[in-house]
């Protein structure tokens, strides 16, 4: 190559506008170069459309000048030869343009009225596709492309793509930066809302001690705070690991090590990391909510005057496919004309917690004898009614009847148990319905929960 155009390519692979991920500044720098070194007055960079139908022109340099108001595009239809000589995604270089097989249909409408007569188009390569042309324009008489001026002009086509290449890597460190202080303040924003609900937990505290068959306070407090650690250690590791990720990619894209395998590893790894932090900071906010559900005050207590023989069913009949699935039969005794006021919301949460419950623990790893069933029962008394569930499960040892009213105790943990469904149950009846709960089981005699529950004093809804 002849020694002028060997020294514009040396500046021009050297200068930093190529690598820092500014392409208006790099593509600026290229197509000057382009003119300089054919000793050209017009030359331009076009760029494919993501279907390759079209062509349109990104930058056009004409006498020093960037003429920012021209956008061309050229479609397929309309040059399919042109087209069809970018298809070989080989360099075109048309030394008689107006005739040349590849460039003749811009004869009348470009070529003429420009003065152009000869082209020399090379290809713009980007991770091993074609995506686009520098395009070579001569005034004048028409003239031979030498090939050391096509080689030159295809190391220039190279060079774009280097830039291409530094604008996705700036890209994505943006992003990055981006990403990764969105997750500070996640986890900031997230942090704040535990601690400010961790707050409001000292009031539920007390309503929790004052219950019946509650644990200790310092029993609560140690379930509280292993039930949220978990998932908070959890997150704060994969943000670690995310940090030392983005910090070791940095230093590649420093180093100009960066490979494209590398950065989709890192983009994966992140991708992994922030999903689970994020899922495992949804956990915690969870279980806090959970907890603050414990304190009975929570709870809407809209009251009106319920019939139980006809609202029991409505409420336990839509379980019956989730039981179907264990094999369990579900059967309702419930007494005619049994009425009471009382909150309607609270009678289907406990009872969708019991039924839940004797799904989960009643019958789990038990065998099945083809007779699995719960029963719903429901009754009045003189102060109240009975709401009675029972299933013919492997039973509670008698060691454990306390215990399982405790906030956090649970034996299916492994299946995403929290051990607060009973809890919650139990400051339901005791604290809102004055209630009383009795549990009746033994170890393969099945387990029966027995709800008394008094009206409630309250303004009816109309």
């Amino acid at each position: 190559m002849k020694e002028a155009l060997e020294s514009i390519l040396l500046t021009v692979s050297q200068s930093e506008d190529i690598d820092k991920g500014e392409l208006a500044v790099a593509s600026q720098l290229i197509i000057h170069s382009v003119c300089k070194g054919l000793n050209i007055e017009r030359a331009g960079i076009w760029l494919y459309d993501t279907t390759q139908s079209h062509i349109e022109c990104a930058l056009l340099i004409d006498r020093g000048e960037t003429l920012d108001q021209e956008a061309i595009v050229l479609s397929r239809t309309d040059f399919p030869h042109y087209f069809a000589a970018l298809d070989s995604e080989r360099t075109i270089a048309a030394d008689n343009a107006m005739t040349d097989p590849a460039t003749f249909e811009f004869a009348e409408c470009y070529l003429t009225p420009l003065n152009i007569n000869a082209m020399l188009d090379v290809p713009i390569r980007h991770r091993g596709s074609m995506i686009g042309i520098i395009c070579c324009e001569h005034r004048g008489n028409p003239g031979q492309w030498d090939p050391d001026e096509i080689v030159f002009a295809a190391a220039l086509a190279d060079l774009y793509g280097r830039a291409v290449s530094a604008k996705e890597r700036a890209d994505y460190e943006n992003k990055l930066i981006e990403a990764n202080q969105t997750l500070e303040q996640k986890v900031k924003d997230r942090t704040a809302e535990l601690e400010d609900t961790l707050r409001s937990l000292e009031s539920a505290r007390e309503k929790l001690v004052q219950s019946e068959k509650m644990a200790a306070l310092g029993n609560l407090v140690a379930g509280i705070a292993h039930e949220i650690n978990t998932p908070l250690g959890i997150a704060l590791t994969s943000v670690s690991n995310c940090k030392e990720e983005l910090a070791g990619i940095y230093k590649d894209f420093e180093s100009e090590e960066l490979s494209e395998e590398g950065f989709r590893d890192f983009n994966d790894i992140c991708n992994e990391g922030l999903n689970l932090a994020e899922s495992s900071l949804f956990r915690a906010a969870d279980l806090v909510q959970d907890f603050k559900r414990t304190s009975a005050d929570q709870t809407s207590m809209d009251v009106e005057r319920l019939s139980l023989d006809d609202y029991i069913p409505r409420v336990c009949n839509p379980l019956r496919p989730m039981l179907k699935k264990d094999n369990i039969q579900l059967k309702l005794d419930i007494h005619p004309d049994t009425t009471i006021i009382t909150s309607p919301g609270i009678i289907a949460q406990l009872l969708t917690n019991l039924l839940s419950n004797a799904q989960r623990h009643g019958f789990h790893g038990y065998k099945d004898n083809g007779g699995n069933l719960i029963t719903v029962g429901c009754y009045g008394v003189d102060d109240g009614v009975i709401i009675s569930v029972s299933d013919n499960g492997k039973g509670i040892p008698a060691s454990l009847h306390k215990k399982v009213f405790e906030p956090f105790y649970t034996t299916a943990r492994d299946q995403g148990g929290t051990g607060l469904g009973l809890n919650i149950l139990y400051n339901l009846v005791i604290q809102k319905l004055q209630g009383e709960v009795e549990l009746i089981s033994a170890p393969d005699e099945g387990t029966t929960f027995r709800l008394k529950i008094r009206p409630v004093s309250g303004e009816l809804e109309s």
